[in-house]
């Protein structure tokens, strides 16, 4: 687990940054003096999966920097450090997965860590996407079977929107190449979302697709992907997109070039 700690006086941290040291599970990648220095370095690496921070700061305190952690990754587990009783319930309300009260000890600091632990699973999605080069989806670790060609495209494509709407148009000016005709739209189409719907239903997953009127979209909560972690910042799979993917699909082509780009900002950051 990738770990950050933020407090206005660090020193107050150290025993957990010792801690962590000894544990395998956890990584700690930044320790922070103020909220603006965090979100910034979350901004630029998503893949953060877990904040220790102090309630009592000045500008941005930890209650308002948990809020905006969690609006940039959602499922990041929160930890609150904090001297004052009187700040428990509101971290309470605002749905801290734990709350360490200063001064703490070691036990206080291995019990933090546990929980945090048991917390993980909630991070892991049950569907995974492959894209870098050939596109596969993997239910609870196993391989899916799609129904025909087109409703793999399909999924592949809804992955690449990353949770936004999908008009019908874009769809079949991806999956049929530019051919708008009255067949494609009301047969193809309709064929193509219909098996695949009725394959994530196979594998009680039908939630995965959102559908309204002339759109449909993924819901992104329920997916993670190789695609995903790297727009996310995650280094090892910066590393690992060599300029392949979702080679099978000629819309994708446009992508490649924009993942280039960033893997190359990312990589002058680091």
């Amino acid at each position: 687990m990738k770990l950050i700690m933020v407090d206005d006086s660090l020193i107050e941290l150290n025993l957990f940054a010792v801690e962590c040291a000894e544990m395998p599970n956890f990584e700690l990648v930044g320790m922070f003096h103020t909220a603006q220095e965090a979100l910034d370095y979350v901004q630029a690496h998503q893949d953060v999966d877990f904040a220790l921070l102090d309630i009592d700061m000045p500008v941005i305190n930890g209650i308002e920097l948990a809020a905006r952690l969690r609006h940039i990754r959602k499922d990041i587990i929160i930890i609150f450090v904090t001297g004052h009783t009187e700040f428990a319930a509101e971290a309470i309300r605002q749905k801290a997965d734990y709350v360490v009260f200063k001064p703490f000890d070691k036990e206080d600091v291995l019990d933090a860590l546990e929980r945090a632990q048991l917390m993980r699973p909630r991070q892991q999605k049950r569907l995974y996407c492959r894209t870098f080069d050939a596109f596969d989806m993997f239910i609870d670790g196993k391989p899916v079977r799609f129904r025909s060609h087109k409703a793999k495209e399909l999924m592949a494509l809804l992955v690449c929107y990353e949770g936004k709407n999908v008009s019908i148009h874009d769809i079949v000016d991806c999956l049929w190449d530019g051919d708008d005709t009255a067949s494609v739209n009301t047969v193809g189409y309709r064929k193509a979302i219909k098996n695949l719907t009725d394959t994530l239903a196979e594998y009680d997953a039908a939630s995965v697709i959102e559908r309204t009127r002339g759109f449909c979209r993924l819901n992104a909560d329920e997916v993670d992907s190789d695609y995903y972690q790297f727009l996310r910042g995650n280094l090892e799979m910066i590393a690992a997109f060599q300029g392949q993917f979702l080679s099978e699909y000629p819309w994708s082509e446009p992508y490649i070039g924009r993942m280039l780009d960033l893997k190359e900002k990312k990589l002058r950051a680091t």
